[in-house]
């Protein structure tokens, strides 16, 4: 009966027209993908030819079709056995298909910022906090997404979603993703909110969120927008005498010293 049920739930065995999908999303050809793979270089050929993978490498090409940030381990870690040029191609694939909004890009560089030390709730906060100085200092947002209010109380849930499910790590998304100011901006953040613990970020977040002004988007989400940010942190920068990067800090420590206060 045991036996049956391990059967029952085992993936099914992928098919050639899923390998069709590896191969054109992450632009690398049969042969190099079996090199990277470590297998005898006809080896996707024969799959695609009508062979049956076993179970194994069946698992693991269904990985790769999952999980671009694992494809992209495996190809920087096998680099060497690609021409440089398919080297290249591919990874600017994998990393388009990665970094497919702004949004996507601001919360690798804070990952790359902390050298992958932080979590998933933490890089909420500083997507919000980005996102909220950048509107006040400089009249124009980060990226294009709103707060989402989710049950998950994170303000941009499928970024939340996607660190808990594939996990967090340093990624070279390039120098040219991102302008000088807006990485002074994040490092900016990171810095000063980085000394907290997740459980003061959460509770940062929570305190200003029911000053927040909630709205519908098109969807029909429930939504803070960017333009009740950009009022928000306005005010912000105006009450604390924010107006740089680097005296944000006086900003947080005494909104911790308020919320402190409200504990006891």
């Amino acid at each position: 009966m045991e036996k049956n049920k391990q059967i029952k739930n085992e993936e099914p065995i992928i098919t050639s027209d899923d390998i069709f999908v590896i191969l054109n999303e992450y632009r690398i050809g049969k042969k190099p993908l079996a090199k990277l793979l470590g297998w005898g270089e006809t080896t996707i050929i024969r799959y695609i030819d009508g062979d049956i993978p076993t179970s194994e490498y069946s698992n693991k090409l269904r990985t790769l079709l999952n999980n671009p940030v694992y494809y992209l381990k495996i190809l920087n870690q096998n680099k060497d056995k690609l021409t440089g040029v398919a080297y290249r191609k591919s990874k600017n694939a994998v990393l388009n298909k990665l970094m497919g909004s702004k949004l996507d890009v601001v919360a690798q560089y804070i990952v790359n910022i902390t050298e992958g030390q932080i979590c998933a709730s933490a890089v909420q906060a500083m997507l919000y906090y980005t996102q909220g100085f950048s509107l006040a200092i400089y009249d124009v947002e980060l990226f294009e997404e709103d707060y989402i209010i989710s049950e998950e109380n994170m303000p941009y849930p499928k970024i939340y979603k996607n660190m808990i499910s594939k996990g967090i790590s340093p990624l070279d998304i390039g120098e040219e993703a991102l302008s000088s100011r807006e990485k002074e901006l994040i490092q900016g953040v990171v810095e000063v909110f980085n000394w907290y613990g997740p459980k003061a970020l959460k509770a940062i977040l929570s305190y200003e969120k029911i000053a927040l002004k909630v709205s519908k988007d098109k969807f029909n989400n429930n939504i803070i927008s960017k333009d009740t940010l950009k009022d928000y942190f306005k005010d912000i920068i105006e009450q604390y005498n924010i107006n740089s990067i680097v005296k944000i800090a006086g900003y947080t420590d005494q909104r911790m010293f308020q919320i402190k206060s409200l504990i006891r």
